[in-house]
């Protein structure tokens, strides 16, 4: 049955990218959430930006902290106190101290400070560049928070998360198997994945899959590139996430013609 005249109908959006495009894990599973956001923050780079809130300023200290504590750990391990210190400056910085609860946010984030420094104990940490995960259609850039040696010899590839652990954890996150995939191609079979959820405290877990759902998973990222070569990016209609959306007001003015970034 035809739908009714004035419905909005998903259509394929002709885009050509610039030169040294790519995309990343984290990114695919925007694309695998909505594409139409997918569209709009990582094709046509549109931030949509919201009002920061203690909790995300809160958070930013701490995403601040993981970057500066993966760099300096490719080179030697920090101690408690300089890392505690560091936090302290980012907090200074661009914590949320004139906020009522200033106080019980720095708890909590000293907390999860201390959890993230605990989790890289037993492991000898090395560069982490963005690794390339070839697929039959083409490449997916993935970006792991850290690297590191174990004791035994075995790499790992390290997600470091400031929540707690999903029960459906690793169904629920594609990266999860794009990590095993990338870091298999890069540095063996025996490579494994380190996810870290510091509200859980300093819980390290090593990430396991079947080969079958690591296949389709590998099946899905394909079909993703697919999709978005084509130009396929319907919304993925929710009432719940949609308000939360950056993109929410204009989401369905998609304007017609094709797209060309430079």
């Amino acid at each position: 049955m035809p739908l009714p005249a004035g419905v909005n109908r998903t259509r394929a959006v002709p885009w050509t990218p610039k030169d040294g495009w790519s995309t990343s894990s984290a990114q695919l599973e925007t694309y695998e959430k909505c594409p139409r956001r997918y569209l709009y923050t990582h094709v046509l780079g549109l931030s949509g930006g919201k009002k920061p809130t203690a909790f995300s300023r809160t958070h930013d200290c701490l995403h601040r902290l993981i970057e500066w504590l993966a760099n300096a750990r490719e080179q030697r391990t920090p101690s408690f106190a300089e890392t505690t210190a560091r936090f302290e400056e980012i907090w200074v910085a661009q914590g949320p101290a004139d906020h009522a609860f200033s106080a019980d946010y720095r708890r909590i984030a000293d907390s999860l400070v201390r959890s993230l420094f605990a989790s890289g104990a037993d492991r000898r940490f090395r560069p982490a560049p963005p690794l390339a995960l070839s697929l039959s259609n083409g490449r997916i850039v993935v970006e792991p928070d850290e690297l590191a040696t174990l004791p035994d010899g075995k790499v790992v590839l390290r997600r470091i998360r400031t929540g707690k652990k999903r029960s459906d954890e690793y169904g629920r996150h594609l990266e999860y198997a794009l990590y095993l995939l990338v870091g298999r191609e890069h540095f063996g079979q025996t490579a494994q994945v380190e996810a870290v959820h510091l509200t859980d405290g300093p819980a390290v877990d090593s990430v396991a899959m079947s080969a079958s759902m690591i296949a389709t998973r590998k099946v899905k990222s394909e079909q993703f590139l697919t999709d978005i070569e084509a130009g396929r990016f319907p919304a993925n209609a929710d009432a719940v996430v949609c308000p939360r959306c950056p993109h929410f007001f204009y989401c369905p003015a998609l304007p017609a013609g094709s797209i060309t970034l430079e």
